[in-house]
């Protein structure tokens, strides 16, 4: 299921706006202050929680989406998410109030918003993985090929690797958890620098959604990006799960310059 309409009545209680979305790929674009990340935080809202937060709900009058399948939901109703396959990735980062609860549970590993992030993606990347040992412990003892089973989960190191190559970082391939080398040393995620943690956690996103039909909400996903890291961002997500509806806001060229500007639909243009 894939969104098809998304309409915002009331943006700052000035605009109305109505977005036809396809099932790929869709770019919102606009000058700052233009409304595009209000708009992707507020879908973001509904959902993560199904209801607008109490940032963002002065913000809009009303939001409404439209599903492919005829299905709505919308700002004024509280509804539960869970059954949505939408995935709200926040590359935004911020450090946590020290002696913060999520510190101590992590053992201290945890300190900013992103860390926060790659603890949650590290237990479902360890999912991830034993769910593919035993699809291919299944096929084993079935005799059949297992190569299969092993081609996104090999595409998905060799692009990180290809990101990382000149810090001369590579993933640990054996490990079930998110773990990498420098030289002859092993750090964890949490030692990266903040542009490396949000394309590992965009990434891992893509990969453990497989081919499932998902859709991923992403609002600024450029920000601290190396230029080429923008550039690749849209092919590399793609690469690892093509299914996936992608939505997301910039206004960043590069993030658009291959091959992406039919894809973009600029704010001002969207209102009625």
């Amino acid at each position: 299921m894939k969104i098809k309409e998304i309409y915002v009545k009331g943006l700052w209680s000035e605009h109305d706006l109505e977005w036809k979305l396809t099932p790929g790929v869709n770019i919102l674009s606009g000058g700052n202050g233009s409304g595009k990340s209000t708009v992707l935080r507020c879908l973001g809202d509904l959902f993560s929680q199904g209801e607008l937060s109490s940032q963002n709900i002065c913000l809009i009058d009303r939001l409404r989406v439209v599903f492919d399948d005829g299905t709505e939901i919308d700002s004024t109703s509280r509804f539960d998410p869970s059954p949505y396959n939408v995935k709200v990735i926040s590359t935004f980062d911020m450090s946590l109030r020290a002696g913060d609860d999520l510190s101590r549970l992590t053992g201290r590993m945890v300190s900013t918003q992103l860390d926060w992030e790659l603890y949650k993606l590290n237990n479902e990347y360890l999912s991830y993985q034993l769910e593919v040992s035993n699809q291919i412990i299944d096929a084993l003892s079935r005799g059949e090929q297992t190569e299969g089973y092993l081609t996104k989960r090999r595409l998905f190191f060799d692009t990180i690797d290809s990101l990382f190559e000149h810090s001369d970082k590579q993933m640990v391939r054996t490990d079930n958890n998110l773990n990498f080398t420098v030289g002859c040393r092993k750090i964890t995620p949490y030692q990266l620098s903040s542009g490396e943690k949000q394309i590992i956690i965009i990434l891992t996103h893509a990969l453990i959604s497989g081919g499932e039909q998902t859709i991923m909400i992403m609002d600024e996903p450029e920000i601290s990006l190396h230029f080429d890291w923008q550039r690749r961002l849209i092919r590399d997500i793609l690469q690892l799960n093509p299914n996936l509806q992608l939505i997301l806001a910039t206004h960043s060229p590069a993030v658009v310059m291959d091959g992406w500007v039919d894809c973009v639909s600029e704010i001002n243009e969207l209102f009625i």
